[in-house]
């Protein structure tokens, strides 16, 4: 099994651009024609990706406000949305979670049979076959190996 990936976030000299460039505006008062100089400033930079967002945020500005504002269309295509927040939503418990209880609870039963830390190919296998046929690997399941 994979671990989490890290989001790679900007380095140090492209943090700095992006304070740099949004220093000329005030994060009040962000019209829409200000937002796209913005963002073509940054594609200009060569910045973007999972980072930015973190950036402008640190920088005292809103991402998705300004992102919906002056991110050019063609753009905002081939951007994926923004990450479900934990704590959010319902959960199928009927609690306000954001996670699948029953599915979760499914999860940790199947995984309870296998001692994760030694973990034969047949066995790997035998794992994979048992989270598929519960449902767990499909697209928008607790688990989504395809992204």
């Amino acid at each position: 099994m994979m671990g989490m990936q890290q989001r790679p976030s900007l380095t140090s000299e492209q943090t700095e651009t992006v304070n740099s460039i949004l220093s000329n505006y005030d994060a009040e008062n962000i019209s829409e024609d200000d937002a796209k100089e913005i963002f073509e400033q940054f594609k200009e930079a060569g910045i973007g990706g999972p980072g930015l967002k973190e950036a402008i945020e640190a920088a005292g500005f809103d991402a998705e406000e300004l992102r919906e504002l002056g991110m050019p269309e063609e753009d905002k295509g081939n951007m994926p949305p923004p990450p479900p927040s934990f704590g959010q939503g319902m959960g199928t418990s009927g609690s306000a979670t954001g996670i699948n209880t029953t599915t979760l609870q499914t999860l940790e039963s199947i995984l309870s049979d296998y001692d994760l830390s030694n973990l034969s190919s047949d066995k790997q296998n035998e794992l994979v076959s048992r989270l598929q046929s519960s449902g767990l690997l499909n697209s928008g399941s607790l688990i989504n190996i395809s992204a």
